[in-house]
């Protein structure tokens, strides 16, 4: 049986003492239907997509994080709602200035990282905004695509070389790449690029942006999320060096005491009820009439855009152009007249 890391002093597994006794009902939990996004465990994904200090073909250069973004994705409304996402520079200090081959790659200038927070200061600014913007007693999980992000710019670099400190939600996270790669590609991990080709979608924005690029990964999520695919592997960081990270108060972990692996949904619920209380049933029914009425406005607004297309005879291109059917029908017949008038005029003129 799964076991939840709410804290360092308080680490049991869950059990059927915790759960409804079968004399009464149980409170209404979070939203459950067949629709493809009430099937996922979380309701909220940030993903994350470090930028970091390189230099062209050194893979021995000692990256430091120079940029750090969290793109929120509201898992429910499955949209990706860029305006209330985290988004911060970060000032190196092993190699203060940045290469000229990193500035090319990334956009990121000097002025930029001087200009920006430390690691540390970026990290509890990102707390603040977490707070800020994840309403109490939601489940949230981070994603990334593929390991390389937390694995190795943060854990190995960031925790083990420089000993910058995390809190343990950054610990556990989805692997987008081989999420993806098991589910829609037969097991064969292929680039971003691909990915999103793959799902009918184009890259927006500039690559190696960090912004950018988990605003990409955050719409492939969404799209796979919306074709069936149910986000429940996580990846789990070791959490036995104790000084370089700390739990965040009120805020659940939902890793597997072995490590990475499935989490059973249930395990999930539990874990959040646990660490939330009522906050949690609390969340759960504001949210779900929320999301109704997003639903319901999406839908309606759809079925005005069809009557309004039918009423007009809008068509949409192949490339992305309108015609108005109706108006260039319109044209041609005033064309035809104007020329058979003219052909009229010109005979009795002749005449």
């Amino acid at each position: 049986m799964p076991v939840f890391n709410l804290n360092r002093s308080s680490r049991r597994p869950a059990s059927s003492s915790h759960r409804p006794h079968h004399g009464a009902p149980p409170k209404q939990g979070h939203i459950t239907s067949d629709h493809p996004l009430d099937q996922q465990l979380f309701d909220y994904m940030i993903v994350v997509d470090f930028e970091c200090t390189c230099e062209r073909d050194r893979r021995a250069y000692p990256n430091e994080i120079i940029e750090f973004p969290g793109v929120l994705v509201d898992v429910r409304r499955g949209i990706v709602d860029k305006e209330r996402s985290f988004h911060s520079y970060v000032k190196p200090w092993r190699n203060p200035q940045l290469t000229q081959f990193c500035t090319q790659l990334t956009g990121i200038t000097q002025d930029k990282v001087d200009k920006a927070p430390t690691i540390t200061e970026a990290i509890a600014k990102f707390i603040e905004w977490y707070h800020k913007t994840i309403p109490k007693g939601a489940k949230v999980v981070f994603a990334t695509d593929g390991p390389w992000d937390f694995k190795n710019f943060l854990y190995t670099m960031a925790v083990l070389r420089d000993n910058v400190a995390f809190p343990t939600i950054f610990y556990e996270y989805i692997d987008i790449r081989t999420t993806f790669a098991r589910i829609f590609n037969k097991g064969d991990p292929i680039k971003l690029d691909a990915m999103l080709k793959k799902m009918k979608l184009r890259f927006e924005g500039s690559p190696h942006c960090g912004f950018d690029d988990a605003v990409n990964i955050a719409r492939l999520a969404v799209e796979m999320m919306k074709r069936g695919c149910i986000f429940q592997f996580l990846l789990a960081l070791p959490l036995d060096a104790d000084e370089f990270h700390y739990d965040l108060e009120g805020i659940p972990l939902y890793r597997r005491e072995a490590g990475s692996g499935f989490v059973p949904r249930d395990d999930v619920e539990e874990a959040a009820k646990k660490c939330f209380g009522e906050a949690y049933f609390t969340f759960a029914k504001k949210h779900r009439k929320e999301v109704e009425v997003y639903r319901q406005d999406l839908a309606a607004a759809k079925v005005e855009r069809a009557a309004a297309a039918s009423a007009n005879r809008v068509f949409i291109r192949k490339d992305g152009g309108v015609s108005n059917w109706e108006l260039r029908r319109n044209i041609v017949v005033a064309v035809f007249v104007a020329l058979i008038v003219g052909a009229m005029i010109g005979f009795l003129a002749l005449r």
